[in-house]
């Protein structure tokens, strides 16, 4: 066996030992014994051979020690004979993958490592039988690389690089400089953690954006090879580079994989309109987009799945005692609402412009606050009507800590934290969303409607009172921006916004720019588009006087506001 055959053994033996040592983790002592059982066979049979050339790997340093190896693998089989499995993943850890590593260094630092041929081979010569259009492509660029390369000309941003485990990563390189689609230490080890918290067993099919070097599809597909995967890529030199380097061949005989080129982006966003649910992206492939658009698009996505992926765990502990904890539910609110100027107000910086002015209050007006502005509101002698929460996490309950007792009434969202539901003791008023099963399957049941949410806490109240069939609704302190370099009104929460200098500058109320982030942008674009459905046939004001432009609504003071609003 040769040194470079010996290279990609240790790669494949460390993918098996990770796969052990999960297993250990995750006391599947069965999976351990059998997957070790292999591991030990091939490494004894390798390491005759790393022995008969002892004095390649020791030319500057002792890598390979006889007794050392020996002790290692007897302490190995002690361990499984034991039954001891925490520390036999230890061992298979600290010991044996840091030596095929070692020996992996050896050979890359004194012969150097490159693809295998055969690699590239086997995947042309499988895709040729599935793609043919993409085959054609990829056989052209391939001659292009090799005749670039040889006149030293090619520009493409993309190469590969060896990694710890031997198996390959991908660079990239854009205006903001170097970046990798994979881990540097083990590729696939961190594929596999990708593929486990994206499968779900009751999910059959996945549209995955971005190929990258293709170690997520191959760790989703091991742990269920009965599931379709249809990945899209936009850039033909990423799909290169994979065929390159990571052998494919036996998926591309799975019939339920698709590779789709997809340059222009269309067939991908057709594919998001219709599959959101189980729709992944992977998020280093978004920094070879160009089109800022797409780019942008995909961004907002992948913020908005990952929150709700994240948060899931929460949701489920806070719906179960928020179903348990409400005294009425939101439709019921709609005599309340109906016909009446309501001011929604949010916790951004421009609210202490005009948040006084709530004290002149109109017969006629409903002031719906959310949680964070609540206290400050109530310091400030203004008469609440209604308050709202929606965050699903306890470190923003002390926004409500100590005013438990109030008896304004609260609607809070399923999925908020359990906290305001099992401790306020004013009227409690539930939101079931749409978009959360547990809440949707409630709703049905007791007849109710579902609200949507936008994601934030003003998005939910707007979504309410735009079907409570408010007779107008004005936003104050609704700047989606930090406007001053300020996160938060007075007194609301923490005031101070960290490099918001960095951040987008969007259009600002009143001209010039402000520095707006990603999920205020996304906030911000989704009260523009709700504000432009057909139930939406109340006048919407921005009346926040700062902050960023949402677009299509209309911008008044709120004193002026206040003025209109008396004359009916």
């Amino acid at each position: 066996m040769t040194r470079q055959q010996i290279y990609t053994t240790s790669t494949q033996l460390q993918y098996h030992i990770r796969e052990a040592i999960y297993a250990c983790h995750t006391q599947n002592h069965d999976r351990v014994v059998r997957i070790l059982a292999t591991v030990i066979n091939v490494l004894v049979q390798r390491l005759e051979e790393v022995f008969a050339d002892i004095s390649y790997y020791n030319q500057e340093i002792e890598l390979v020690n006889l007794e050392a190896i020996n002790l290692s693998l007897q302490d190995i089989l002690a361990a499984q004979e034991n039954k001891d499995y925490v520390l036999l993943a230890d061992l298979l850890e600290l010991r044996l993958i840091p030596f095929l590593q070692s020996l992996q260094e050896a050979i890359r630092s004194y012969d150097g490592v490159d693809t295998d041929s055969e690699i590239w081979k086997n995947n042309m010569s499988a895709l040729k039988e599935h793609d043919k259009s993409l085959w054609k492509q990829l056989n052209a660029y391939h001659e292009r690389y090799e005749r670039e390369t040889a006149a030293g000309t090619w520009q493409m941003n993309h190469h590969l690089e060896a990694t710890n485990t031997g198996a390959f990563t991908l660079a990239g390189q854009d205006g903001n400089g170097m970046y990798y689609y994979h881990s540097n230490i083990s590729p696939e080890g961190e594929a596999a953690d990708f593929a486990r918290y994206y499968y779900t067993i009751e999910c059959p099919s996945y549209v995955v954006w971005g190929l990258g070097l293709g170690y997520h599809i191959h760790e989703l597909f091991r742990l269920d090879d009965g599931i379709r995967i249809q990945v899209f890529e936009s850039d033909l030199d990423v799909i290169y580079h994979c065929l390159m380097a990571v052998d494919f061949s036996e998926i591309w005989t799975n019939q339920n994989f698709v590779l789709v080129y997809d340059p222009d982006f269309k067939k991908v966003i057709s594919a998001l309109d219709e599959e959101t649910e189980n729709f992944i992206i992977h998020n280093p492939s978004l920094r070879h987009i160009k089109d800022a658009r797409i780019k942008e698009q995909m961004e907002m996505f992948f913020i908005r799945d990952s929150g709700k992926r994240n948060a899931a765990i929460l949701f489920e502990n806070n719906s179960r005692e928020n179903f348990k904890h409400y005294d009425g539910y939101a439709d019921e609110l709609r005599p309340e609402f109906e016909g009446k100027d309501v001011i929604i107000v949010a916790a951004g910086p421009s609210l202490d412009k005009n948040v006084e002015l709530l004290k002149n209050k109109r017969p006629n007006m409903v002031i719906l606050a959310v949680e964070t502005v609540f206290r400050k509101l109530l310091n400030l002698g203004i008469d609440v009507d209604y308050m709202i929460v929606t965050d699903a996490n306890s470190r923003i309950y002390w926004h409500l800590e100590g005013l438990e007792s109030r008896q304004v009434p609260m609607l809070y969202l399923s999925t908020a934290y359990k906290g305001y539901a099992m401790n306020y003791q004013g009227k409690k008023y539930l939101i079931c969303q749409n978009g959360y099963k547990k809440a949707e399957e409630l709703a049905k049941q007791k007849g109710w409607h579902l609200y949507e949410t936008g994601g934030s806490v003003t998005t939910t109240a707007f979504d309410v009172c735009i079907r409570l069939g408010c007779k107008s609704i004005a936003f104050i302190g609704l700047d989606l921006a930090y406007t001053g370099n300020l996160a938060h009104a007075e007194g609301a929460a923490k005031r101070a916004a960290a490099g918001a200098e960095e951040m987008q500058q969007v259009p600002a109320v009143g001209g010039g720019k402000v520095p707006s982030s990603k999920v205020f942008i996304m906030y911000n674009r989704w009260i523009a588009e709700r504000a432009k459905k057909e139930d939406v046939v109340m006048p919407v004001i921005d009346a926040t006087e700062g902050g960023a432009v949402i677009p299509g609504l209309k911008m008044m003071l709120f004193q002026s506001y206040l003025e209109e609003i008396a004359k009916v």
